[in-house]
């Protein structure tokens, strides 16, 4: 008896062999190349509406804040911009980890912890030790992908549901975090050239930034252009089929969080250099906005995927409107409500765009028989 894996397949895998159930439908009778359908403009627009709603609605917001007469005198300064990439490049840098276990079909809720753990634990590496800077900062990264392995081999060799052993993993190390700091900031030791480069600029542009640039760069290629990448769509598209043609699924889902983990210790290393001080209290604050905004930016690019320029876009879009709504004087409490309303909403939207483009492909099969 032959096993037959689930036709459920992401576009990314298309690519990937899948053994026939079937014998191969015989040739088609007419040896007349068939016509390409012309897309009419109304189409045109529409794709354009699918991959591109999130760029158009960032841009709209900003041109909103900087003509509203309660915030065009403070919003549309250059200052204002350089704050806001740079307050956004650790969450960025998180959630562009943070891709690489859910395009596999995971999910990591560690991650803003962890991030803590690796400042906390970096700052206390230069005050009690006196460490060079580099080593402080290998330190945290390798803080990141222990935990980071440790989450990946729960998972994969014992079989539990990544969203369990990393909410586990997530308060063991809040608990791990408060002993060791005894809930106050590490202040001493820190060398100067960490909190220069937190606040730096270079040519304008926060130094931080372009640590996130380097990290999306590499994420993208990561996911896109690389075999593993490819692997990792197809794990998260049809974990059986993926087994079927030799993907070695605990291995690779393994590596994901370790890939994870270890760019949630470099954000956690950018935290301290922004602060200037390792907080306990620093990394609870980035989970549920990083799996917000790589949510969210699956409503852009790649309709329905997770995505680097999407989950980009989606978080300087969250960025931008709580920023203009604190210089309405909205109350703190927008941030959380407009986050997830946001996620909601993006959700419900790609869903109403995607609908004519799979009953469409559902009915190629039928089509071809008839």
């Amino acid at each position: 008896m032959t096993t037959t894996p689930s036709s459920e397949r992401s576009d990314v895998t298309e690519a990937v062999p899948v053994p026939r159930t079937e014998p191969p439908v015989a040739a088609a009778k007419s040896h007349v190349a068939p016509v390409a359908a012309r897309r009419s403009p109304a189409g045109f627009l529409m794709s354009l509406l699918q991959r591109y709603s999130l760029v158009a609605l960032l841009i709209a917001s900003v041109v909103a804040y900087g003509t509203w007469s309660r915030t065009s005198e403070v919003f549309l300064q250059a200052g204002v911009f350089q704050n806001i990439t740079s307050s956004q490049s650790v969450l960025a840098v998180l959630t562009l980890g943070l891709l690489i276990p859910m395009i596999s079909g995971n999910l990591d809720l560690s991650i803003g912890s962890t991030a803590g753990l690796a400042s906390i634990g970096t700052a206390g590496l230069y005050a009690d030790t006196g460490a060079p800077l580099v080593v402080g900062v290998l330190f945290g990264i390798a803080i990141g992908a222990v935990v980071g392995l440790v989450n990946g081999l729960v998972v994969t060799r014992f079989g539990i549901d990544s969203f369990i052993v990393t909410l586990g993993t997530a308060s063991l190390i809040l608990g791990i975090v408060n002993w060791y700091s005894g809930g106050t900031s590490i202040i001493q030791g820190i060398p100067q050239q960490v909190i220069s480069f937190g606040g730096g600029k270079a040519l304008g542009i926060p130094k931080l930034v372009y640590v996130l640039v380097i990290v999306a760069l590499l994420v993208y290629y990561l996911l896109e252009q690389t075999p593993y990448g490819r692997n990792l769509h197809a794990i998260g598209s049809n974990k059986a089929a993926s087994r079927l043609v030799g993907i070695r699924v605990e291995r690779d889902t393994c590596l994901a969080f370790v890939l994870s983990g270890t760019f949630a210790g470099l954000a956690g290393v950018m935290v301290l250099a922004q602060q200037g001080a390792g907080n306990p209290q620093v990394g609870q604050s980035f989970t549920l906005t990083a799996i917000a905004a790589a949510f969210l930016g699956a409503a852009s690019f790649k309709l329905g995927k997770l995505n680097v320029p999407g989950s980009l876009v989606a978080i300087f879009f969250l960025a931008v409107n709580i920023t203009g709504l604190q210089f309405a004087g909205v109350q703190g409490w927008i941030t959380d409500v407009f986050t997830g309303l946001s996620l909601v909403l993006a959700v419900a939207f790609a869903g109403i765009l995607s609908r004519p483009k799979k009953h469409k492909q559902a009915q190629k099969p039928e089509a071809a028989h008839a």
